[in-house]
């Protein structure tokens, strides 16, 4: 609960001491606790409650100054989206880190001093030495660079004319220096400031192009406070340019600014410059400044006296107080300022007198203009206060709605053209009318801003939303309205399910919704019930589309419906579960990938998911699909058709052991197929592989705890057919490896870890390796005959094996000596590429060229045939 009294003597009023600062801290700025923060809608609710109380302040003169710069800052952080906790957290961080920063630095300044001192310094010092010690000191000054002064700063000993109303000002706009807003930026002005040599706001004079080029860039903005503020800081500026003393404004602000830090113990000259270098003074000339600030308060402090209160409230903007004090003192005591003060009268009482003849000329807004410049002046006058309060600012120009979405509406407008600041809006909505007065209707909100949100409009009537500005509760602006809108308000969380040959749809409809109907893709009406509907005997496969409208009560019997959402459904056959599953590693290809198979069900859509557990349903059986997608994660990949008829599936390893399982979707339902486990086991370590004939010798490592392996091995071009085995770790060592029947044809072979434990059997990446053939032997001869007095011969070719023998070619030499290669003879006979089997040797005739000399025969592999690379033709060379 917000305590007001306890914030106001704990917060406020500090504050207000501290010369109407407000705290740098949000939270404490706000009224909170860093351990008891507002959660969720609370926050902005404490927020406003903190806001209205700051307005509420704005009442009483003591507060106002104070009550304004909140009000400001608050804005500032609204428009810049920065009301949250978690920029309060962030920004409590950031101070925080500052202020241990400066005290880090108050610190360090408590031993390291500053660049700067003065000469009277330097022979005080030097007096205690003895005879000579001073030129001795400033040689050694000089060495490190210490400059010394001379003559020091003079410091204004008073404020100058306006200079209070100058600090209000720019506190109020949050600037640095009074002067930054001659800046193109005020938020990033020219830098360095000079002063010695004349004001210099980066090597320029402040010229009269400044002036008007930032009462141009005022007069662009929307009538508020800042406005207000901005524009009386260029005429306070203007006025010191005039007289001359804009040089003493400045160094006044500085020396308000450094005083806090002057006044501190054991204060150094670096640490109080630094002050003035954050606001933008040139750092050596604040370090001179700085050191006469510090030289100043050695002095012995002049006695408080009633002048000096007087001063006090006039600068604080406590006419009346001031005015009553100087009274009571004797004639002689203050003459100037009891002629300042009497100027401020009569001032004040001119714009009252002012104000009251724009009222009566009909000119509200212009009387409000002086009236807040006379409250500005004597804040402590609760006459003015009220006089200005009881003025109603002009209405605003427009108001729109946008429109209507989802549950709410939103409506705008453009600010009232009020010349004062502290102008609030009310928005009141009415039904079929625009709201006669700010209480005709309902109201929606309030706010200092141009937009807001109804949250709860009613439904299928038409909606006006009139705008009201006020300065004070109960005076009101003319109201400006907008609309009419309707609310036509959608059905909301529409749910579809859908079995064998029925559709059962669902759906939210708001209290005030007087029908819900639904209308198939044809026109036609479906029966339903506020919040739903079933259809059966429909079509498997097929789609059907509804469109839903929720219905309002418009008045004199009408009904007005929504635009309406689409709910689409599919009819499918109850799904059957996944007959089978395999889940095995991936031969031949990256061991951290798994294949996956399994028989297409008679119906339902397969979904695999993989968990660290087994699912908590037997095998068949169901569940809907809420309960499937809250159970482990879906492996998604492309399914292909497998040689075998099957669907396969090639998926990441995951790291451990994992439970994949086969489920059948469809009709809003799911069936529990079967689960398989795998493991991502260590494999197998330097696996080598030496070929015996037809035979390989396998070796490898065991990696620690694995006491069997898997041995898949296949012919190359012939993936499609796998052999296997398993090896135990005992029947390895005992055998001092493993031989596996390979043929004499190259093949793969891949060995693969195996875990088994109460799950059951677990497989894990297999590590591969290539063995090269030995070349099938295919033996041939050469056989001589006469017939009919007529020598022939034969070539006859034969194996021990099945063998696809490649085209031969017979060649002829002349002489005795045989042919090594094909190109070293006559090519006489070909053996056409076939088949060749054990047993069945080929036969075919040779025609000998000239038999009549010696000739030899050789027989070998057609080079331009295909197939032959894994042939070894053994034979002798014929012919005689």
């Amino acid at each position: 609960m917000f305590d007001q009294d306890k914030y106001r003597q704990e917060v406020l009023d500090p504050a207000r001491r501290n010369g109407n600062v407000a705290p740098a801290d949000l939270f404490t700025r706000y009224a909170m606790s860093i351990d008891q923060i507002p959660r969720g809608d609370r926050f902005p609710a404490h927020l406003a409650e903190v806001l209205k109380y700051w307005q509420s302040l704005t009442q009483r003169r003591a507060y106002l100054r104070l009550a304004e710069t909140l009000i400001s800052a608050h804005r500032q952080l609204d428009q810049a989206g920065r009301l949250t906790a978690e920029h309060f957290a962030a920004e409590r961080d950031r101070h925080t880190a500052e202020t241990s920063q400066k005290i880090k630095e108050v610190v360090d300044d408590m031993v390291s001093g500053g660049q700067v001192v003065a000469a009277t310094t330097v022979a005080r010092v030097a007096a205690g030495l003895g005879v000579g010690a001073e030129a001795d000191l400033r040689r050694e000054l000089t060495k490190l660079r210490v400059r010394i002064l001379d003559e020091l700063w003079p410091l204004p000993e008073t404020a100058p004319g306006k200079g209070r109303d100058v600090l209000r000002d720019k506190r109020l706009l949050g600037l640095r220096l009074a002067v930054d807003v001659l800046a193109t930026d005020p938020g990033s002005p020219a830098r360095p400031v000079t002063l010695r040599k004349g004001l210099r706001l980066n090597g320029q004079a402040v010229t009269a192009q400044m002036f008007r080029e930032a009462r141009d860039r005022a007069e662009r903005r929307a009538q508020d406070d800042r406005k207000t503020a901005t524009e009386n800081l260029l005429v306070n500026l203007g006025d010191a340019v005039q007289r001359g003393s804009l040089d003493q404004l400045v160094l006044w602000e500085l020396t308000e600014v450094m005083r806090e830090a002057a006044e501190m113990p054991m204060a150094t000259v670096r640490r109080v410059s630094r002050e003035a270098v954050r606001v933008g003074l040139d750092s050596n000339e604040a370090e001179e400044l700085a050191l006469a600030l510090l030289m100043a308060r050695e002095g012995t402090a002049a006695p408080r006296n009633p002048t000096a209160e007087v001063e006090e409230l006039f600068a604080a903007g406590s006419l009346r107080a001031a005015e009553r004090l100087i009274a009571t003192l004797p004639a002689e005591e203050g003459v100037e300022l009891r002629q300042r003060i009497q100027e401020a009268v009569r001032k004040v009482a001119g714009l009252v007198t002012r104000a009251q003849q724009e009222i009566a000329a009909g000119r509200p807004e212009h009387a409000a203009e002086l009236l807040t410049e006379a409250v500005r002046e004597a804040a402590d006058d609760t006459d003015l206060a009220g006089r200005l309060r009881m003025l109603a600012p002009p209405a605003v120009p427009s108001a729109r709605v946008g429109a209507a979405s989802g549950d709410h509406v939103t409506a705008s407008w453009t600010p009232s053209p009020a010349r004062t600041g502290g102008v609030a809006y009310q928005v009141v909505r009415t039904r079929q009318r625009p709201a006669g007065s700010a209480t005709d209707g309902e109201v929606v909100g309030r706010t200092d801003g141009n937009e807001i949100v109804d949250s709860r409009p009613p439904a299928g009537d038409d909606l006006y939303y009139t705008v009201f500005a006020t300065r004070s509760d109960g005076v009101w602006s003319p109201g400006t309205s907008a609309g009419p809108v309707t609310l036509l308000p959608e059905v909301t969380d529409v749910s579809v399910t859908a079995d064998e040959t029925s559709v059962r749809v669902g759906w939210q409809a708001r209290s005030d919704a007087t029908r819900v109907t639904v209308a198939r893709a044809d026109g036609s009406l479906v029966a339903c019930s506020r919040g739903g509907f079933t259809e059966e005997g429909l079509q498997p496969g097929r789609e059907y589309r509804y469109l839903i409208r929720a219905g309002y009560d418009a008045g004199n019997g009408r009904v007005i419906e929504s635009t309406g959402v689409t709910a689409t459904a599919m009819p499918q056959q109850a799904p059957r579960a996944v007959p089978d599953l395999v889940v095995e590693p991936l031969p031949g290809q990256d061991p951290g990938r798994l294949r996956l198979a399994w028989t297409a069900p008679a119906a339902g859509t397969v979904r695999l998911r993989s968990a660290p557990h087994r699912p908590r349903w037997q095998r068949g059986a169901e569940l809907t699909e809420t309960e499937l997608d809250g159970y482990g994660s879906e492996l998604v990949a492309r399914a292909e058709p497998a040689s075998d008829g099957r669907f396969a599936l090639t998926v990441p390893m995951a790291q451990g052991r994992i439970f994949v399982t086969a489920f059948s979707v469809g009709a809003g339902r799911a069936v529990c197929g079967p689960t398989v486990s795998v493991t991502n086991t260590a494999p197998v370590a330097r696996l080598r592989a030496r070929r015996i004939g037809t035979q390989v010798r396998l070796s490898w490592e065991w990696p620690p705890g694995i006491g069997l392996v898997r041995v898949r091995w296949w012919s190359e071009g012939a993936e499609g057919h796998v052999e296997e085995t398993d090896c135990w770790l005992r029947s390895y060592r005992d055998d001092g490896g493993l031989e596996i029947p390979a043929g004499s044809g190259a093949v793969h072979v891949s060995v693969a870890t195996v875990s088994r434990d109460t799950e059951g059997e677990a497989v894990g990446s297999p590590v591969s390796v290539r063995v090269a053939g030995t070349g099938m032997r295919v033996r041939y001869r050469f056989v001589e005959s006469n017939r009919l007095f007529r020598r022939r011969t034969r070539i006859e070719v034969s194996a021990e094996q099945v063998c696809p023998l490649p085209e031969l070619i017979v060649v002829q030499t002349a002489g005795r000596i045989a042919p090594l290669r094909p190109d070293q003879g006559t090519t006489v006979a070909r053996v056409p590429a076939q088949r060749l089997e054990p047993g069945r040797p080929v036969s075919v005739d040779v025609e000998v060229r000239d038999p009549r000399g010696p000739y030899r025969l050789g027989c070998f592999v057609d080079d331009h045939g295909t197939g032959g690379s894994g042939v070894v033709l053994m034979g002798t060379p014929g012919g005689h």
